[in-house]
């Protein structure tokens, strides 16, 4: 990281970024092009869930290349200056890379399910109605590595 001084490594000041954003952004490899694709999810014991369909181009492209990298912010904040170029951005992100691959196994796939609607409602132990859950496909993460960043204040 080019600003060191705006450099996040503690895994507790991370995690917490994890836990309070809402939309992650998961960027993948499709061939030569890079695909990004913005997503609900949840994050525990190093990991990072996501809901999905079964079908479509970001479940292709997994099978293809596990290679994830993914990004989140919290705090974002337009910061207005006296001329344009002394505008600026408040802002804490957490940026790190894993490897992607689909929870078939379905006590991990309602444990994944749990982590997600935690995130959102606080509410880890969800029933799910058995149509719906065998529909639908979870994504897990496995972070390798992740690094923060905050704006200067």
């Amino acid at each position: 990281m080019r600003r060191r001084d705006q450099e996040i490594t503690d895994k507790e000041a991370l995690e917490a970024i994890l836990n309070q954003a809402e939309i992650c952004r998961i960027g993948l490899s499709d061939r030569d092009m890079p695909y990004v694709i913005p997503v609900n999810f949840g994050y525990k014991d190093g990991a990072i869930y996501v809901h999905s369909s079964r079908q479509g181009r970001k479940m292709e492209i997994i099978q293809r290349n596990p290679n994830v990298c993914f990004e989140v912010e919290v705090d974002v904040e337009t910061v207005p200056g006296e001329i344009p170029c002394k505008w600026t951005v408040k802002f804490k992100s957490v940026i790190g890379f894993g490897k992607a691959s689909i929870v078939e196994d379905p006590d991990e796939k309602r444990h994944a399910l749990n982590v997600i609607m935690e995130h959102y409602s606080g509410i880890f132990d969800n029933t799910y109605e058995p149509k719906p859950f065998d529909l639908a496909a979870v994504i897990k993460i496995q972070i390798e590595s992740m690094t923060g960043k905050r704006s200067k204040k």
